[in-house]
């Protein structure tokens, strides 16, 4: 309750101080207020379900998606004061805007009740395998930072860069398919070495002192951050690693990870309103220079935003513009490769065919991408099912996560046992992208397991190895006997 009102207080200033500077209409603040108003119970309400459930944040995959889903919403909230920027085929009112916002905020609150009444991880035997495995965490989170530096300084000298800048390459346009490897291994080294850095950084110090680990843990976290940043000019680093930093504090306690989301969710607001000048600063070019308060929130907190993009399609086609064949397009183009050559020849585009087709709107995929819009479940839901999906596809999501994470705890025991719930919860968190990023998230998450395990599991070996090897043959024979 007191983070609730205290909530109330910091939105409700913040509105009506950005009311005084852009000289807001009554439309405008007063549905601000009403979303942020959502925003701050149904933020209160998570919060207080993963308290009484005791829910780990580091291994409770829906709960972390659902985090990262309460943390969008917040940040949209101050969308009433600003243009569609960037989607003016979009054609929303504040009225319609709004609508789509309260739907959006019923669905959240509607999966918190779902993930109450689901068994998951708790943050006690979280921590408990935590301290078990200190030593395998330390050996991944030192390679994962090596391999990170390696796979990064492998794509400069290859010349991949930024889709927003000139880069002879990127994730869009890539050189030829072998690289692909090397863009995996950037991803998850570069992920692993943020989770495990983070982890590694606020854990309280055991045994004797290691202050090499500690500076390579900050500086692979320090360099994944700056390297989304500065080099691939991605803002949202600077949203996903404060929620990374806030769930790896629960290697201290519960209530030091509960109390890090609060601050943010009550800070990160007013802090976007800096977006468009860190945009200009890192060299992205889609904005224009003359940026007021309205063009910054439309740049950056509309970027954020869940709904409008749903609502849009819904309003504009009348309810029509979906198709179903979005899902097994999906679930195809998400066999690699090797499994399913030629792939490429024999699945449809459908995302754009709804888009282009049924809306008249730009669309495009890959290299041929004509607009980005902001893909989540509600997105999604949409194009697959139409308004149904905007309400059911969310509450999907959180049941297949959870049952998900329930399989792995019950399955798996000792060191498999956080190196499988963990690279869920990194598949949970990324809740934007297409209808195929959903089986390619999940896809991505069996790989981290895999990879954390292959990686752990011959550093131990190699360590007990080198333990024995430096051990005097007295001391070996004692030992033995």
């Amino acid at each position: 309750m007191i983070f609730f009102a205290l909530s109330l207080l910091v939105y409700g200033g913040l509105t009506f101080w950005l009311t005084g500077r852009v000289e807001g209409t009554n439309a405008e603040w007063g549905y601000t207020l009403l979303h942020l108003a959502l925003a701050a119970a149904i933020n209160a309400h998570l919060l207080w379900v993963a308290r009484r459930r005791d829910l780990s944040f580091l291994g409770c995959a829906p709960l972390a998606f659902l985090v990262v889903h309460h943390f969008y919403f917040t940040m949209s909230g101050l969308k009433y004061f600003s243009p569609i920027l960037l989607y003016p085929q979009f054609n929303l009112t504040l009225e319609a805007q709004l609508l789509g916002s309260v739907a959006g905020a019923v669905v959240l609150f509607a999966c918190g009740l779902l993930l109450r009444g689901q068994p998951g991880p708790t943050s006690g035997r979280m921590r408990v395998w935590v301290e078990r495995h200190w030593g395998d965490i330390r050996r991944l989170m030192i390679i994962s930072v090596f391999g990170s530096i390696l796979c990064k300084i492998i794509l400069y000298q290859l010349g991949y860069g930024s889709i927003y800048s000139e880069s002879a390459y990127n994730p869009n346009a890539v050189r030829a398919y072998s690289d692909f490897f090397i863009l995996l291994g950037n991803d998850t080294f570069g992920v692993l070495s943020l989770v495990f850095g983070l982890v590694y950084l606020l854990h309280p110090r055991v045994g004797h002192p290691r202050p090499l680990t500690f500076v390579l843990a900050a500086a692979g976290v320090l360099l994944q951050v700056l390297y989304a940043l500065l080099y691939l000019k991605g803002r949202m680093i600077l949203l996903t690693a404060p929620i990374t930093f806030a769930l790896a504090a629960e290697v201290v306690s519960h209530r030091r990870a509960e109390r890090l989301l609060q601050t943010l969710l009550l800070v990160l607001p007013p802090a976007s309103l800096l977006g468009v000048q860190l945009t200009l600063l890192i060299g992205r070019f889609n904005l224009p220079e003359d940026t007021g308060l309205r063009l910054a929130i439309g740049a950056v907190n509309r970027r954020a935003d869940l709904t409008d993009f749903p609502t849009a399609v819904l309003l504009n086609s009348g309810g029509q513009a979906h198709d179903v064949r979005i899902v097994s397009e999906a679930l195809l183009d998400a066999i690699p490769r090797a499994f399913f050559p030629g792939k490429e020849d024999l699945i449809k585009d459908v995302y754009s065919q709804i888009l282009e087709q049924q809306l008249g709107w730009p669309a495009g995929f890959g290299e041929e991408m004509q607009a980005d819009y902001l893909d989540t479940a509600f997105s999604n839901g949409v194009l697959a099912f139409g308004a149904v999906g905007f309400l059911a596809l969310p509450l999907v999501l959180v049941g297949l996560y959870g049952w998900l994470a329930a399989v792995l705890e019950r399955t798996f025991r000792g060191l498999a046992y956080g190196f499988t719930l963990i690279p869920l919860l990194l598949a949970a968190m990324h809740i934007e992208g297409e209808w195929v990023w959903i089986p390619l998230n999940l896809r991505q998450g069996v790989s981290f397991a895999v990879i954390c395990l292959v990686i752990v599991g011959t550093a131990r070996l190699a360590h007990e190895v080198l333990v024995v090897a430096t051990r005097s043959p007295q001391l070996v024979g004692v030992e033995s006997q």
